[in-house]
């Protein structure tokens, strides 16, 4: 349903893929006193590179990972429904925090515990649905 799961923070030019892994470092969720780990990902091309999916592999995680248009093995995907909307409404319900959406912080606990609201307060209205 798009729940969000676990965040980093980081600088404005940051690429995407570098996150990948602090981000999977973050990700937590118990269930009978185990700690789980996600068994797919759906990320998009930018991720597509052959360093990101062994440290996947060695994770044992799956991947669905579209190809890049100059791919010269394409690996062959499953066809996906469209889930892409789930993500950006995901985006779009932090984007409704203010103080979130554009910091104006200056100590990154500030803005962390701003962020740490803001996603306790998404979760909650999730469950209250």
């Amino acid at each position: 349903r798009g729940a969000p799961v676990a965040f980093v923070i980081a600088p404005a030019g940051t690429h995407d893929s570098k996150l990948l892994f602090p981000n999977l470092r973050n990700f937590r969720i118990l269930r009978n006193s185990k700690v789980l780990k996600p068994e797919i990902l759906s990320l998009d091309k930018a991720y597509a590179n052959n360093a990101i999916k062994d440290k996947l592999k060695k994770r044992n995680i799956r991947y669905r990972i579209p190809n890049k248009k100059n791919a010269k093995n394409p690996e062959w995907i499953a066809p996906l429904n469209p889930f892409r909307w789930t993500v950006e409404r995901t985006f779009a319900w932090f984007n409704a925090f203010r103080a979130v959406k554009t910091c104006w912080e200056f100590k990154l606990k500030n803005y962390t515990a701003l962020f740490q609201i803001a996603f306790a307060i998404i979760l909650f209205r999730m469950s209250c649905k």
